[in-house]
């Protein structure tokens, strides 16, 4: 076997070494001119991206929700105005009733023999009445004729006139018995639902003791209660959308009332409401009041919020060169948020063209080609 020289070694080492540098050297200059070719493929290759206009607007709306519950415009007791034994209930829970329909009745007995009696007693007055007058006449002719004293006609006078003041006392007290008997008949005030029975047949009352509940559900009302700085955008008569029961109905404003509630620090309104359904006494109802914030801002999308430093906002707009567009950043401050977005102020113009969306995969300055007609 020959063996190679020292001198032979080292040659074959040099140009191995020369090889190697020269395939070093080739494909650093490859990715030297690769480099130097991408921002030219860059500049050829602006991304497309989706745009929106900015419309600077010189207000907002806020749109704020207060709950209430629906009341009868009218909830009453109705009893009776004297003490007895009612005899009958003609009307039981849920039932519909008109007004001056007859809900109960009293035992009366004791004043019909009453009655009974002082007609009786006015009938005997009625008589000695007449009688007294035919004598008051005979008297004044036997004065006149001078057959009688004076004194026998005055006395016969006096006498027709306390047989009368009698007979007028008797009929005042028939009177008054007559009312007591139209009392005992309990009538409805107006039309509604009886919700409920205090008292059964039977029962022995008192003056004033309630004998039944009665809603006025004809006519419906909402009590809902606001602040008293949003008082000011209710007036009387105005009409609002409401929202029950995932259904959406018109009241009117009935009433405001201008006493704070000390418990809620509310102001009270009362609606009338105008539903071709029925409506739930006590079921809760909603009310959305819209009022105006005088602040020039625009409405943004939330996804094209990208948080910046200090508290602040920053949106991405794409902004016009003189060989196209390039991304650029707009702070923002967000003044109001609903739904999906944000109500904004800051350093952007009116019309400029908004990025509402993918602003992650944007870098200021990158150039951008804008979708659509702008």
């Amino acid at each position: 076997m020959t063996r190679k020289t020292p001198l032979t070694h080292w040659i074959g080492a040099g140009i191995f070494g020369l090889l190697v540098l020269a395939g070093g050297a080739s494909a650093v200059m490859a990715l030297q001119a690769r480099a130097a070719d991408e921002p030219r493929a860059q500049e050829r290759a602006a991304l497309t991206v989706a745009v929106s206009r900015i419309e600077i607007q010189a207000r907002y709306q806020v749109r704020e929700s207060y709950v209430g519950q629906i009341e009868p415009a009218r909830l009453t007791t109705p009893s009776f105005e004297r003490s007895g034994k009612v005899t009958d209930l003609l009307v039981d829970e849920g039932d519909e009733v008109d007004a001056g329909q007859v809900l109960a009745r009293m035992d009366t007995r004791a004043l019909e023999i009453e009655r009974m009696r002082l007609e009786a007693e006015r009938a005997s007055l009625v008589a000695d009445t007449d009688l007294a007058q035919r004598t008051v006449e005979r008297r004044e002719q036997l004065v006149d004729d001078g057959w009688a004293s004076r004194q026998a006609f005055d006395e016969a006078q006096f006498s027709l006139t306390a047989l009368a003041a009698r007979r007028d006392s008797i009929t005042a007290a028939i009177a008054r018995i007559d009312l007591d008997l139209e009392k005992s008949v309990l009538l409805a005030p107006f039309s509604g639902t009886v919700s409920a029975r205090q008292i059964d047949e039977g029962t022995v009352v008192a003056s004033g003791t309630p004998v039944l509940s009665l809603q006025e559900t004809t006519r419906p009302q909402a009590r809902i209660g606001i602040p008293s700085d949003r008082a000011d955008l209710v007036s009387r008569g105005d009409r609002f959308p409401l929202l029950y029961r995932g259904r959406a109905i018109i009241g009117e404003v009935a009433a405001i009332t201008r006493d704070l509630q000390f418990g809620t620090r509310s102001i009270p309104i009362l609606l009338d409401l105008d539903a071709d359904f029925p409506l739930t006494m006590g079921q809760v109802i909603r009310l959305d009041l819209t009022r105006n914030i005088e602040v020039r801002g625009a409405w943004v999308p939330l996804a094209a919020l990208r948080e910046a430093e200090r508290g602040l906002w920053s949106i991405q707009i794409a902004q016009p060169t003189d060989t196209g567009y390039k991304v650029a950043r707009e702070a923002v401050e967000v003044l109001h948020v609903a739904d999906q977005n944000a109500y904004v102020r800051g350093t952007f113009q009116d019309g400029a063209l908004l990025i509402p969306e993918g602003g992650h995969r944007l870098s200021v300055g990158q150039d951008v080609s804008p979708a659509g007609d702008v």
